[in-house]
């Protein structure tokens, strides 16, 4: 073996032997690029499943779910859950335009989630002051995790769905420490509500 094909050798295992003590430290000052930022809201039934999520609601029943948010944006966060009640004809959040629902929240959950974690709470509900008249249901009252709310709903009789409608549902906002404030994150999550007698 010639003498330069061994100072070749040597050299390549030595730059080789460089770039793998180096590496860790390249790794430090050289970011992959980030991946895709996004939190996670659901919601599932009293066994943490998909199964028995409440639809047929009757008066004086209490339901049992579970709110979950999980956080994909790289840093811990500041969320608030609204939970929101509309009948039939009042609107949800606008997924399209990133806007939430006008309807006030009945109540709210405050959560500060590190990245990559999941924050679950059961949200129990009963509604109260159900009355059936004259093709038309109306709502009261309801109680959210023990506390009694009032609220003037009304639903018509749904004759293509068979029922009278009301959502439940929980927007997620996210605060925003440029603003200083929160902000409607453009994920909210709704059970569909059947009251019947």
């Amino acid at each position: 073996m010639q003498l330069e094909n061994i100072r070749i050798i040597f050299i390549t295992i030595g730059l080789i032997g460089v770039l793998l003590f180096a590496s860790p430290t390249i790794g430090l000052l050289v970011k992959p690029p980030a991946g895709q930022e996004f939190s996670e809201l659901y919601i599932l039934g009293p066994n943490l499943t998909f199964a028995n999520i409440p639809f047929n609601i009757k008066a004086n029943v209490t339901y049992s779910v579970y709110l979950g948010v999980v956080n994909q944006m790289g840093s811990s966060c500041y969320y608030t859950s609204f939970v929101k009640l509309a009948n039939d004809s009042q609107s949800l959040p606008d997924a399209t335009l990133g806007l939430p629902s006008s309807l006030p929240a009945l109540y709210e959950y405050k959560s500060f989630i590190s990245d990559v974690a999941t924050w679950e709470v059961p949200l129990t509900f009963q509604v109260n002051q159900l009355s059936f008249d004259n093709n038309i249901s109306q709502l009261a009252g309801i109680t959210i995790n023990g506390i009694e709310f009032p609220v003037k709903q009304t639903s018509i009789w749904n004759a293509d769905k068979t029922g009278y409608y009301y959502s439940l549902f929980v927007e997620l906002w996210i605060f925003n420490s440029t603003s200083g404030t929160s902000q409607y994150h453009n994920r909210f999550v709704s059970l569909n509500l059947n009251m019947t007698q």
